[in-house]
């Protein structure tokens, strides 16, 4: 039981200092871009009535598979 108890002690130990070399460095901020101007068309405002229509097919799709109750 005691040799047991030194493996596992030695395990965690050697798992413990092998997590502290694993760490990543930071990452290096990046530096801060210039925003789009106001009013400046972006994917999502040209393309909206698709991610509606994928909502609504998604919602029916669900609907549908929904077992049915059996009473």
């Amino acid at each position: 039981m005691k040799i047991r108890k030194l493996k596992l002690l030695l395990a965690l130990f050697v798992l413990l200092s092998f997590k502290s070399y694993a760490i990543p460095a930071p990452p290096v901020p990046q530096p801060q871009s210039i925003p789009p101007p106001v009013g400046a068309p972006v994917p999502i405002d040209s393309e909206i009535w698709t991610l509606f229509l994928g909502g609504i097919l998604l919602g029916i799709f669900f609907i549908l598979k929904k077992p049915k109750p059996m009473f």
